[in-house]
């Protein structure tokens, strides 16, 4: 068994969720019988960047009306859709991505553990957990952004038993590093699949890098977009995993309790 994964690369109008929804339906009805999952980049539902009231005025629980949309999509179309947006809970607003599969349920809800600024730290409360779930024969892990700079989240997420970690993200053309090299090599350093979803255009004074990627286990990037809105697909294969694992056994040889010097 293989999992087909869509990346969009979307321009956003931030602020405006029927516009995004409209976006993201388009692009699944398009993907309809060659799509397993669709991912979008971090905050979908409203545009990244937005001032914090504005944030927290739209934010939705993970049962609201755009959730309720997009279960309907992925049900309508059979293609499983994560998908960024703040979240709200009681009185906190969380940063974070929930993933429904195509029969319309829920399959798991991830809240961001890093948060990188003054502007994410005043709108946001800080996630807790990693979480995964399991698609195509496949564990998947969710995480935003910041998180995939950390190695040890990546590296907590190969130890849970992920094969493919998924990174809705947010990236700004001069951090274009991060996507070129950073991602794959957290995918050779775990032997697992990366996924990295970015945005293109702008939003108010922020310019995006694009730059979009799909990673195999042995650090070979499979697809990237370039800076312009796009779509972009690879078929993962499982087994590459174990392959890639059996070749370079960093999750086997790794000293986790060696820290420091004693």
């Amino acid at each position: 068994m293989s999992m087909r994964l869509a990346l969009l690369q979307n321009d956003s109008v931030p602020g405006d969720k029927d516009w995004q929804l409209t976006a993201i339906s388009e692009v699944a009805r398009h993907l309809a019988g060659r799509a397993d999952l669709l991912v979008t980049p971090e905050l979908f539902m409203t545009g990244y960047r937005l001032p914090a009231e504005t944030l927290r005025a739209l934010a939705e629980p993970a049962d609201g009306a755009f959730a309720q949309a997009v279960a309907a999509l992925a049900q309508e179309t059979g293609v499983a859709i994560l998908y960024g947006f703040p979240e709200q809970d009681g009185d906190l607003i969380y940063n974070s991505v929930q993933v429904f599969g195509a029969d319309g349920k829920s399959l798991a809800l991830y809240r961001k553990l890093h948060l990188p600024s003054d502007e994410e730290q005043a709108v946001f409360a800080v996630g807790d957990r990693l979480v995964t779930f399991d698609l195509c024969g496949m564990k998947v892990a969710p995480i935003i952004c910041y998180d995939v700079e950390f190695p040890e989240t990546v590296r907590a997420c190969a130890l849970a038993g992920a094969d493919l970690v998924v990174a809705p993200t947010a990236l700004r053309k001069h951090w274009a590093q991060i996507a070129e090299m950073m991602i794959p090599v957290r995918a050779l350093e775990n032997g697992l699949f990366v996924a990295y979803a970015n945005q293109a255009g702008s939003e108010a004074d922020w310019d995006y890098a694009g730059l979009s990627c799909i990673v195999g286990p042995d650090g070979q990037v499979l697809v990237r977009a370039a800076d312009e809105p796009a779509v972009i697909l690879a078929e993962l294969d499982p087994a590459s995993v174990a392959t890639a694992r059996a070749t370079l056994g960093y999750l086997r040889d790794a000293r986790f309790k060696l820290m420091g010097p004693q």
